[in-house]
């Protein structure tokens, strides 16, 4: 078996797992990274094609009609959007293909992490969470990390920095939550 350079969840990546997988084996990690985004970008000039085929009205021949009229595929993506339309998951379809990228940026050893935070970092406070990160000894093994940031009012402080497998709160809000669980447990003893 295939190790795959990272663990996904749910359901969208176990999709993409197999995706991957099988792509890997006949080397067609490209071939179908760029179908993927092909069909990604199709999706995104028509928001109402996504409508369609995630429609359970739609029956499966229609669907296997619509995916082929989508362009030129790889065997293996066409192989695999013929599962998902057997398994009623073609409305997983992005998130399978954000999935799929993951892997391939962990594959190129490239991670991506994302902090969240309540106002936009500047640039100095971005490297000197990745370097935290790298130097901490948190990422390993990759050549390359991306840092993206998130605006979220509602964590109130702080960050909430996420890659891969990990999540590290130091957020305003969860604190004040863990605090308030506290009060509301020891009074209710």
């Amino acid at each position: 078996m295939l190790i795959v350079p990272i663990a996904l969840f749910g359901i969208d990546g176990k999709y993409a797992t197999a995706l991957f997988q099988a792509a890997a084996k006949t080397n067609a990690l490209a071939a179908v990274e760029s179908d993927l985004n092909n069909i990604e970008q199709r999706l995104s000039k028509n928001t109402r094609l996504e409508e369609v085929l995630s429609s359970p009205l739609l029956n499966k021949t229609a669907k296997e009609e619509l995916i082929d009229s989508l362009g030129k595929k790889s065997e293996i993506t066409t192989h695999f959007f013929k599962t998902l339309i057997e398994n009623n998951r073609l409305n997983e379809t992005r998130s399978i293909i954000t999935a799929y990228k993951s892997l391939m940026e962990a594959e190129r050893g490239i991670v991506s992490v994302t902090v969240t935070s309540a106002n936009r970092l500047a640039g100095k406070d971005l490297k000197d969470v990745k370097d935290s990160l790298t130097k901490g000894g948190l990422i390993k093994n990759y050549k390359e990390v991306n840092v993206v940031n998130k605006v979220n009012p509602s964590i109130l402080g702080g960050m909430v920095v996420e890659f891969g497998d990990y999540t590290i709160d130091m957020s305003v809000s969860s604190r004040l939550a863990k605090l308030e669980k506290l009060l509301t447990d020891s009074i209710s003893v």
